[in-house]
């Protein structure tokens, strides 16, 4: 019977984020075994994302989590938005990398990468701000030995530009009854009650969660569906996000 997949992620985690809404998903993770998908900023210096005092031993944590199982995506470099390029997803207005040229995306990418490196937490994913990149970011990934996005259309993993993509539609538990979906969560602007029905969910549905990593292996098991999906995805995908602005 195929039933669908779902696995946590987490976007803007800096120092400075809401940790108190960040926490019980943490204790979650701990409490059902369950691995998080983690998009963590190199060097922030997007000011709206400082929303509380900054977490002692911050790259401790996040190695941690590392050694907890957890994805460490790269989320970018600074999160800074310097185009209003809507990348090839056309999700939005905005981005860090889109519209860039090749040399300048790379230098970026590059930047951020050692960082995460230098910490010791550096993984081969990549979560682009507000979803957005374009063929050059693609083309500076795959120079850059990265292998996974965490971004896409569709209900199944797919390649995308030489890296494996996995399809990001849904904020919330929303599904067609098969395939994987990654509910991407942003803790800064997450509710306590929000919080909890999103613990209480993955709680009693537990068995329907999964790891990034684990994501990354399922395939299609009917031929031709992945592709129709991520064309019947993309349109109503663009119309959502622009509706929530």
């Amino acid at each position: 019977m195929v039933v669908p997949k779902f696995l946590l992620r987490f976007d803007d985690v800096t120092p400075e984020m809401a940790w108190s809404r960040f926490d019980p998903f943490d204790e979650l993770s701990k409490d059902q075994d369950l691995p998080l998908l983690v998009g963590v900023v190199p060097k922030c210096l997007d000011e709206t994302l400082v929303i509380e005092p900054a977490r002692d031993a911050f790259w401790e944590t996040v190695r941690g989590w590392a050694d907890r199982g957890w994805s460490i995506a790269q989320h970018g470099y600074t999160h800074q938005y310097v185009t209003e390029h809507p990348g090839l997803l056309r999700l939005g207005s905005k981005s860090e990398l889109a519209g860039l040229t090749y040399e300048e995306q790379f230098a970026k990418l590059q930047a951020g990468k050692k960082i995460l490196q230098e910490q010791g937490v550096w993984q081969p994913v990549f979560m682009a701000p507000s979803h957005s990149f374009d063929e050059a970011t693609l083309r500076a990934l795959a120079d850059l030995d990265f292998k996974y996005l965490t971004d896409g259309s569709g209900v199944y993993p797919y390649k995308f530009g030489g890296l494996t993509a996995v399809p990001q539609l849904f904020a919330t538990p929303l599904h067609f009854g098969f395939g994987v979906y990654s509910i991407c969560l942003h803790v800064n602007t997450l509710s306590e009650a929000e919080v909890e029905k999103i613990v209480g969910f993955v709680k009693k549905n537990r068995s329907r969660f999964i790891s990034f990593e684990d994501a990354t292996s399922i395939r299609n098991p009917v031929p031709g569906v992945a592709m129709a999906m991520r064309f019947l995805t993309s349109t109503p995908l663009r119309a959502m996000r622009r509706l929530r602005g």
